[in-house]
């Protein structure tokens, strides 16, 4: 019986230890991925920009970053009663060129990069359904005592060939 219960101990400290090796590679890759998009963005390179993200980005800030986007979603909230599935399930699914087109220079501009690159970062990972996933959340907007802050969340999904790719930009709240 006791040597059942060394054998369980040690097989314990050895799963422990594998997992918290497992964690913190899993960490570093965030990590990795994160330095290398900042990279890009810091460079302006639109191109590696393209290949680092997904055929569509899921980013509800681009629906609403003009006055005359603003205006266009007023218009659809007030006329169309199907308006919030509308938005949640085709037109907050912006396509690559579209994005780099019309939302790339509006979003990433030198001061939000700037921001990006020196406030708290918190890196998470997480498997679904054998999927990794990679997401790092940023504090763009300390909090106050009349508010809570806010943070931009970037997610990213592992392809088939080991690349992960960028695939939503949000905000939280």
């Amino acid at each position: 019986m006791k040597q059942c219960l060394i054998l369980f101990a040690l097989l314990l400290v050895i799963f422990s230890s594998s997992c918290q090796q497992e964690k913190k590679a899993s960490g570093d890759n965030v990590t990795n991925i994160w330095t290398s998009f900042l990279s890009d963005l810091e460079a302006e390179d639109k191109e590696a920009f393209k290949n680092s993200s997904a055929e569509t980005i899921r980013c509800y800030d681009c629906l609403e970053n003009t006055p005359s986007e603003v205006q266009q979603m007023s218009i659809l909230r007030e006329q169309d009663s199907l308006w919030y599935d509308k938005i949640y399930e085709d037109l907050i699914y912006i396509p690559i060129d579209s994005f780099i087109a019309n939302d790339y220079d509006i979003l990433f501009n030198p001061q939000f990069i700037n921001i990006l690159q020196e406030n708290e970062t918190v890196y998470l990972s997480e498997q679904k359904e054998g999927i990794t996933y990679a997401h790092i959340l940023v504090t763009t907007t300390p909090p106050t005592v009349f508010f809570e802050g806010g943070q931009h969340s970037f997610s990213f999904v592992k392809e088939p060939n080991g690349y992960f790719k960028l695939t939503e930009i949000s905000t939280i709240p």
